[in-house]
């Protein structure tokens, strides 16, 4: 949850290094410490994307259906090609590779704090929040600002390179007419909607299932509350990923 995450001082095993900060610019102060469990859970995240690509890459086949892992890609696949394809436009295959893997890993990340964590709270050694007698929970990794900001700032780093690759220097005229104040506020309300939009939404919908568990633990409200957030998980990758293509279809359009 917001502001419930560990720092190294935390794991006996590192109690040796402590905290580790960030020094800001002119010496004022830190920026943040490591959150060691969003780095260990982003870290797993992407593991299992890898493992279950390894895993369906030699079963698939070019000629015939295929198995159940074949049919999965696919249908992702085809999924993500006509998003890019619908928003960029004729340009959309080199950006095909990043809309897919931030859909993906969006996806993964909202999912993982679906997964029952509270069931290992009783592990031995099992870490406690910085009050020193709650346990600590795992959350999914987009509930940490640091993860969501960091997807946003690739989104528009993304699109502007994409800008001036498609128009040269034209592209960066936009920044400095008349009307350059709005294309100076795309460039920092577009990457806050980006962060925020998706944090709140999945720390809300966490909220959500925590209350609605303690209040209706029985096997039909607990079913019904995770499809529903298994749908929240979908829908909010789906509007990242969205929300990314539309900008750079913007960005790469004839019009600029």
């Amino acid at each position: 949850m917001l502001d419930k995450h560990l720092n190294p001082g935390q794991f006996e095993a590192l109690k040796p290094i402590g905290e580790i900060n960030i020094p800001a610019l002119g010496g004022l102060g830190n920026f943040s410490t490591l959150h060691v469990d969003t780095l260990a859970s982003s870290w797993l995240c992407m593991g299992i994307i890898l493992v279950a690509a390894a895993a369906i890459r030699p079963t698939l086949k070019s000629d015939g259906p295929g198995g159940a892992g074949q049919a999965i890609a696919e249908g992702l696949y085809n999924f993500i090609d006509d998003l890019c394809r619908n928003q960029i436009g004729h340009d959309y295959k080199k950006f095909l590779p990043l809309i897919a893997a931030i859909f993906i890993f969006v996806l993964m990340g909202n999912l993982f704090g679906i997964f029952p964590w509270g069931a290992f709270v009783h592990i031995p050694g099992w870490p406690h929040l910085p009050n020193g007698h709650e346990h600590f929970e795992v959350a999914s990794p987009t509930t940490d600002i640091n993860v969501t900001l960091g997807l946003a700032v690739i989104a528009v780093i993304t699109y502007v390179w994409a800008g001036f690759q498609k128009h040269g220097m034209h592209y960066g005229q936009m920044y400095f007419t008349p009307l350059g104040i709005i294309e100076w506020m795309d460039l920092i309300i577009r990457p806050a909607t980006l962060t925020l939009r998706l944090l709140l939404v999945i720390t809300a919908d966490e909220l959500t299932r925590m209350v609605a568990l303690l209040l209706l633990p029985w096997i039909v409200a607990p079913v019904a509350v995770m499809g529903f957030e298994i749908f929240i998980a979908l829908l909010q990758a789906f509007v990242f990923s969205l929300l990314t293509s539309i900008y750079i279809g913007l960005a790469v359009a004839d019009h600029h």
